[in-house]
């Protein structure tokens, strides 16, 4: 299947961390928007986002070790874990403060890794389509379980399944994961390109007392919270997982987006930057 190298209308940024160059997008001035992507996704899949807000806000958006434009490897750890601690070099290398931060899907263990070993360099937190907690035992969890043997492995790197499938299949129109195909798959086209989505696939189950021990510190923290959710989420359905935010985050914000999907940053972007103008306030 051929893929075309997509048009980037950003300039590229590089920086060293752990002796591997990240890539990111820097656009725009004013307060920071510090976006934590997911998997499969990578700079590019926040385009639309960068394009609704950097008229009036500074918006930084990198590519985890092992993603998008960054360097690939096998030589550093790849946990959540391991990533929100070079999202803080980052952060530190950028000298940011006052962030408001955005997280979406595995963005959101590694920017809320990140927030709660730092909280003081945080103004406001938008949370979108993720979980902070342990997945064992859940439906889920059941489900992964069967994708950690060698036949999880070969669809992930081999086949390209992060991407094939559950990418298109997130999206409420499939038709928008059309339009925007060879921006997925652009970074992801070889087996050691996947790596670090396997990798982090692995992660959703092995890294639960991470996820716990996150979630217990951000709980503890007093900044202003919003939950940004796109209702037609088949992976991530608002029955199980906006109604555990809601308890575990009772003084939470909530923006429905009843259009989007899993990926509001494309599907509904118009909506998402709205909802994040409205808590990243420019003073």
């Amino acid at each position: 299947m051929s893929v075309n190298k997509p048009a980037i209308p950003f300039q590229s940024n590089y920086i060293e961390i752990n002796g591997c160059r990240m890539h990111y997008f820097d656009e725009g001035k004013g307060d920071v928007i510090l976006f934590a992507h997911g998997i499969p996704e990578w700079s590019m899949t926040y385009a639309k986002l960068i394009n609704e807000l950097s008229t009036n806000y500074r918006c930084i958006i990198p590519d985890h070790i092992g993603f998008g434009l960054s360097d690939k490897t096998d030589k550093l750890p790849l946990t959540p874990k391991a990533h929100a601690e070079r999202l803080l070099q980052f952060i530190d290398k950028l000298q940011l403060k006052d962030i408001n931060l955005v997280v979406h899907d595995f963005g959101g263990p590694i920017g809320m890794g990140a927030l709660v070993l730092q909280p003081g360099l945080f103004h406001t937190l938008t949370i979108s389509n993720t979980w902070l907690w342990s997945l064992v035992g859940t439906k889920v969890g059941d489900g992964l379980k069967m994708m950690q043997d060698f036949v999880g492995k070969w669809l992930y790197l081999s086949y390209g399944f992060s991407v094939k499938y559950m990418a298109k299949n997130a999206f409420a129109n499939k038709k928008d994961f059309d339009a925007v195909r060879d921006i997925f798959m652009y970074p992801y086209q070889t087996k050691a390109d996947r790596y670090a989505n396997y990798q982090l696939m692995l992660e959703m189950l092995n890294s639960g007392a991470y996820y716990d021990e996150c979630l217990a510190r951000l709980k503890q923290l007093n900044m202003p919270v919003q939950i940004v959710w796109g209702m037609k989420d088949k992976f991530f359905p608002h029955s199980d997982y906006l109604e555990r935010w809601k308890k575990e985050l009772p003084q939470a914000s909530i923006k429905l987006l009843p259009d989007s999907g899993h990926f509001p940053q494309i599907e509904t972007p118009r909506a998402f930057a709205g909802a994040i103008k409205e808590i990243a306030v420019v003073v």
